[in-house]
């Protein structure tokens, strides 16, 4: 048997490249190898046997098998049961002496089995056990459901995080590597994608919501088919806390029986139908109810995980507080005002992707990615603020100077003009021969006389 389930353990194996948060692995991965092991477990004819089998008077016993497996078995419901005179309440099997001493045809109905019993044709109701051939078939149908949305989200997602993440997953990077994965890193977060984050965070969240609508329609689904399971095998689990098997077998024989009625018509000679009832038991119904009660709990457990998460969702897509702090978790060392810089710009498809991103990258590198982020955020607005001053402001700019009046201009007229002197004086050669320097003097003397 475990070599038959062995092979589902891979699908199990976590990815190198990790596209889907933990809720969504319970719904894609783990789900569908529960219904796949399960399929395999009932599909196991060496372990259990044949399906069904049965005993009449009829000496063909395989020709009548085979026609209650291909016709159906049925049970009559415990609602028919109020047709004898005694309330619903009374099916109880613990009371046996009692209700022999007052219906010896109703104990009669309790002793055999739960449902299997005398009847009245074409009075009492039966109830067609339409289930027990396709058991497997719905199990697979089921594992299908389940696996289409994260078909769909691997469909839509294109490689998009394998790709950013290539190479940098590790915890050892080559240095080159490193350099080149952060420059272009920090190229495509500052680029104008933004629309395509949104889109692609959308999609996923499309995905969400299918998880949670193929939860519900299976609880619809398996109440259709097993006649009323959820809320008959609530009693059947309710049982098992306070040990009550009595009423573990009664309620599970209500949606699983083990042994069923089986009715087949048979002509004599002259043309006369005689009618066979048939007594079958029906092995793998006693797998079924302890499968069947797993998963019961499974399905109720991961459809509250996801309408939980459908509301996270929501609150993550209105509070940009939550999200900041979600990715803060991931950068310890960095200041948290650097990141609300980092956010600001960003919508709630960057930040999804982002936070992709620090799941499958080296947490380093991120780190190292957002600071780079901030600091050519904060290079970009300061030269955006140097262009928007005024020239005057701007340190080193050149002033303008006043105009000169001009001699036409009434200004020019109202001022006389001066006559100015300009005296020029003769330059000194400190370091001339002794005749100059005398020379000098003796010009000086005559300009004075």
């Amino acid at each position: 048997m475990y070599a038959a389930v062995k092979p589902l353990s891979k699908y199990l194996r976590q990815k190198t490249v990790r596209i889907y948060d933990p809720i969504f692995i319970l719904h894609s991965k783990y789900t569908i190898v529960i219904l796949l092991a399960c399929t395999i477990l009932l599909s196991a004819k060496q372990y259990f046997g044949e399906p069904i089998l049965c005993i009449s008077t009829n000496k063909h016993t395989e020709y009548i098998q085979s026609y209650c497996w291909t016709m159906g078995t049925y049970i009559l419901p415990s609602e028919s049961n109020t047709s004898t005179g005694l309330p619903g309440a009374a099916f109880n099997r613990s009371g046996l002496q009692g209700l022999m001493a007052r219906d010896q045809q109703f104990a009669r109905l309790i002793a055999i089995a739960e449902g299997v019993g005398p009847e009245k044709r074409g009075v009492t109701k039966r109830l067609y056990l339409r289930y027990y051939q396709w058991v497997f078939m719905i199990l697979l149908f089921q594992s299908l459901l389940f696996h289409m949305p994260s078909y769909l989200w691997k469909v839509w997602e294109g490689h998009r995080m394998a790709q950013l993440s290539c190479e940098v997953g590790g915890a050892i990077i080559r240095e080159d590597t490193y350099r080149t994965r952060l420059h272009m890193l920090t190229k495509y977060f500052r680029s104008k994608f933004s629309g395509i984050h949104c889109c692609y965070a959308i999609k996923y969240t499309f995905c969400e919501m299918l998880n949670l609508l193929i939860s519900i329609l299976n609880f619809w689904l398996m109440d259709v088919v097993f006649n009323g399971f959820w809320q008959k095998y609530i009693h059947a689990l309710a049982a098992i806390p306070v040990y009550d098997w009595q009423l573990w077998n009664m309620m599970t024989s209500r949606v699983f029986p083990k042994v069923a009625k089986c009715e087949m018509f048979v002509y004599g000679p002259s043309g006369t139908p005689n009618v066979l009832d048939i007594l079958c038991v029906l092995p793998l119904n006693i797998l079924n109810e302890k499968i069947f009660a797993v998963l019961y709990v499974w399905f109720l457990f991961i459809a509250m995980l996801s309408a939980l998460n459908m509301l996270y969702r929501l609150l993550l897509v209105c509070c940009a507080r939550l999200r900041l702090q979600l990715l803060c978790t991931h950068l310890r060392g960095m200041p948290k005002p650097h990141v609300r810089e980092v956010l600001t710009t960003a919508g709630y498809g960057d930040w999804f992707v982002l936070m992709g991103v620090s799941v499958n990258v080296n947490p380093t590198l991120f780190r190292e990615l957002i600071e780079q982020l901030y600091t050519e955020l904060m290079e970009e607005r300061a030269a955006a603020a140097k262009r928007e001053l005024p020239a005057a402001q701007v340190p080193g700019a050149a002033v303008p100077q006043q105009p000169q009046p001009t001699p036409s201009s009434p200004l020019a007229e109202a001022v006389p003009s001066v006559r100015t002197l300009t005296l020029m004086a003769p330059t000194l050669n400190l370091m001339g021969s002794n005749n100059e320097i005398v020379s000098i003097d003796r010009c000086c003397d005559e300009s004075q006389a």
